[in-house]
């Protein structure tokens, strides 16, 4: 065998090596990143004091209802003040809604029927 051979199938031996190695972390990451996502739910239901689901079902409901006031007309520091939070100068300050209009529809929406909603996971329906 010639020296360059020898030096290519150490080569290749060493890329198989870290695409191994690659492929292992790639999958601890991503059970570390499940755990991540489960622990910082688990906290905010504690912080909550209620249930995982529980916490899914309000997290919903406040979505849907921040979204029908916004319908409705409401602006962005009007809502906060709804929530006792006190706004700047609406004049020196822009809301969410000045700076990027007020067109709250879901961007991956497929169809009218989601319009306006936000969506957090893939549509279980098209799997």
């Amino acid at each position: 065998m010639g020296f360059y051979t020898e030096k290519r199938d150490q080569l290749i031996e060493k890329i198989k090596v870290l695409e191994k190695r690659i492929a292992s972390d790639t999958a601890k990451k991503k059970s570390l990143e499940e755990k991540l996502k489960d622990a910082t739910r688990l906290a905010m239901a504690e912080e909550y004091n209620c249930k995982p689901r529980e916490l899914d079902e309000i997290i919903s409901s406040e979505h849907l209802l921040l979204q029908k006031l916004r319908a409705s007309g409401m602006s962005d520091a009007e809502l906060l003040e709804l929530c006792g939070v006190k706004t700047s100068d609406s004049t020196n300050s822009n809301t969410v809604s000045q700076k990027h209009g007020n067109d709250h529809r879901n961007p991956y929406a497929e169809s009218g029927e989601l319009e306006g909603q936000m969506s957090f996971y893939g549509n279980s329906d098209k799997d």
